[in-house]
């Protein structure tokens, strides 16, 4: 019979936010517990400054999840959720060159004359989260909606490449300079922040 009302009050739902937008599907495992599963994207530009050097970036969104819903309270639908946000996030940014058309790479100018120096940042691909939020608790069929604040953690990896044509007029420090001060800017992404706001609907 437990087995039987789990079924019947599978719910799916929609949702958008810092994750991007998805959708996903919860199911009850008791009256105060849950599960929910979910996949979801986006994809945007974004220009970032680091140490005086201009980065035209573009960021992907890529990620699902897997959380177990607590809830405390039998007449609400608030509830505590942890779980873990697997993802394939990634921040890829090409240097601009600046007025004088040069790239800054560490401390050296050095003339645009080839194509641009990049980065890449990445965060791990499990991240775990925890947070609070509204909605997926078994009760009555139809539509509903819902509601996560938390946060998600994880140590932003950073790469930075340089062609060749620009070894020939900095120094390899200049280079390790430059990809320190990228991980120096990311380090403090290391939290998350997750708000995802969505309609359901269970049957």
């Amino acid at each position: 019979m437990v087995m039987a009302g789990a079924v019947d009050a599978q719910e799916i739902y929609a949702h958008g936010g810092t994750l991007g937008a998805g959708i996903g599907a919860a199911l009850p495992l008791a009256s105060w517990a849950g599960v929910h599963a979910e996949f979801e994207g986006l994809g945007f530009s974004h220009s970032v400054n680091v140490s005086g050097n201009e980065y035209d970036g573009h960021v992907k969104l890529l990620q699902g999840g897997l959380y177990l819903d607590l809830f405390p309270f039998a007449s609400s639908g608030f509830r505590v959720t942890a779980g873990a946000l697997i993802n394939d996030d990634e921040l890829t940014g090409h240097a601009v060159p600046n007025a004088q058309g040069m790239y800054k790479i560490g401390n050296d100018f050095v003339p645009a004359v080839g194509p641009a120096p990049s980065t890449t940042v990445t965060l791990p691909r499990a991240m775990p989260y925890l947070g609070i939020g509204y909605g997926h608790k078994p009760v009555s069929k139809g539509f509903g909606m819902t509601l996560d604040l938390g946060v998600a953690y994880g140590r932003p990896r950073t790469t930075y490449t340089v062609p060749q044509i620009y070894t020939l007029v900095t120094t390899q420090a200049n280079i390790d300079q430059e990809e320190q001060n990228i991980s120096n800017k990311v380090e403090r992404y290391k939290l998350y922040p997750v708000v995802q706001i969505g309609v359901s609907y269970r049957f």
